[in-house]
């Protein structure tokens, strides 16, 4: 068996081992995993850690280079997705293998922290990774019988790309620099983000006043559940923002979010937040009567690569005999990570 990194010629090979994800929401691995291939701007054949037997593709690890915004800083991050192994060769070791080899690569280009979203948080514990218990938001629809608070003279619309692409751009750099976790998008993960945020349908809605964005965004179905997967705001849009995730919560008629055999009201019974914190949406939600509880998720999963460089990098000294994990711990509590599922990989 030979471990290495993919070829060009076998992109056709890697999709047909992923092939064999049994994914939920519908979803061929093949036609789910292209897309990555297609549309992210960081693919490369040398990102993607394949193991060979026989001729044949058994099991793949890819890297996915984002830049994490960490105590305000861009931090040079690996993410992991795409670990695979066909089922009959399961239990020897192999994604393992793999995974180390991804830290060696993801370290020799001087990435300092790692990245990964998991099922099976005790297998990646097991190569480094910590899991950060992180608490997302369910939503429910105000009862009936709740008198409404005002809702503001906002318009909410369909995002409009030409109209609409620049003021969201804007809101989100400013509403995510000073959230942890958050990826720095240029240009063309912007592009990325948009092919591949939705599943396959995106909801991506923005609240206007006066011609002006105010908040914006962003739902999909990821694991049957209607999802929040992205959101921001000025300063002064957490009334604007409070009323786009209510209108979410609104069934709709011919509804393109809902598959075949589920209704838009059943989709639409409760919305599921990622993990943040934003006190004032809180306030405002509550004001309108939406109900809300937390739900643990610990499926995102970060680990330390560098932890000299990273703490250089974050004007943080390290403490004496303090190792990375020690040190992410500190730097990064529980519930202080924001990662967007639009940025998802």
């Amino acid at each position: 068996m030979e471990l290495r990194t993919l070829r060009s010629k076998e992109r056709d090979a890697l999709l047909d081992l992923l092939d064999g994800w049994e994914l939920p929401d519908g979803w061929q691995g093949r036609d789910f995993f292209r897309r990555f291939l297609e549309f992210d701007p960081t693919f490369e054949d040398e990102n993607v850690m394949v193991a060979e037997d026989n001729g044949e593709l058994i099991s793949c690890v890819q890297i996915f280079p984002r830049r994490l915004r960490l105590l305000g800083h861009p931090i040079p991050t690996g993410g992991i997705g795409s670990v695979f192994t066909r089922a009959d060769r399961r239990g020897a070791g192999v994604a393992g293998a793999l995974l180390e080899r991804a830290v060696e690569m993801m370290c020799s280009r001087r990435m300092e922290v790692s990245m990964l979203f998991a099922d099976r948080v005790p297998f990646y514990e097991k190569f480094g990774w910590r899991s950060l218990k992180c608490q997302r938001t369910v939503l429910r629809p105000p009862d009936p019988g709740t008198a409404p608070a005002e809702s503001g003279d906002f318009e909410i619309l369909p995002f409009d790309w030409e109209r609409d692409f620049d003021a969201v751009k804007a809101i989100h750099s400013v509403y995510s620099a000073s959230r942890n976790g958050t990826v720095v998008r240029d240009d063309a993960l912007w592009g990325a983000s948009f092919r591949l945020a939705g599943n396959p349908v995106e909801e991506f809605r923005v609240a206007r006043r006066d011609g002006s964005v105010l908040a914006y965004v962003r739902a999909t179905l990821l694991n049957e559940a209607f999802m929040v997967t992205e959101l921001a705001r000025l300063d002064d849009g957490a009334g604007a923002l409070a009323a786009l995730l209510i209108d979410l919560l609104k069934p709709r008629e011919d509804d393109p979010i809902a598959p075949p055999g589920r209704s838009s009201r059943e989709i639409r019974a409760f919305a599921v937040l990622p993990a943040f914190d934003d006190i004032l949406l809180t306030v405002d939600l509550e004001n309108h009567g939406v109900s809300s509880h937390p739900v643990d998720d610990p499926s995102t999963m970060i680990r330390c690569l560098n932890a000299p460089a990273l703490a250089e990098r974050l004007d943080v000294s390290l403490l004496p005999g303090e190792n990375g994990e020690e040190f992410l711990a500190r730097i990064l509590p529980p519930d202080s990570l924001v990662f967007w599922p639009a940025d998802r990989f």
